[in-house]
């Protein structure tokens, strides 16, 4: 984690490592990947508030942990790790080698 460097990574996977399997992989999965940005609010690092995708993430009324929704980045465009942030991306359908 950077508190000054933002970090652009591209990920491609070998679409002929198992081609069979590629065929059964549906359009909307090689379309968009879902991605979980986590920020401090405000850019403080030292803040009691995290952001998710720009939402806080509070509790609910009832104490339990809120609905974490990803957003869908379409998957041509790079991934993009801001200043003091943590990405997950869910990279559905990705095939690489071990």
């Amino acid at each position: 984690m950077s508190n000054s460097t933002t970090f652009m990574v591209s990920v491609v996977d070998d679409l002929n490592f198992y081609p069979e399997e590629r065929k059964s992989v549906d359009a909307y999965n090689q379309q968009q990947r879902e991605k979980y940005h986590l920020t401090p609010k405000d850019g403080n690092i030292q803040s009691d508030v995290l952001l998710l995708n720009g939402t806080p993430l509070v509790l609910t009324e009832s104490r339990d942990i809120p609905a974490m929704n990803p957003e869908l980045v379409d998957t041509l465009k790079p991934i993009t790790i801001a200043p003091d942030s943590i990405v997950f991306a869910t990279l559905k359908g990705f095939n690489a080698p071990a």
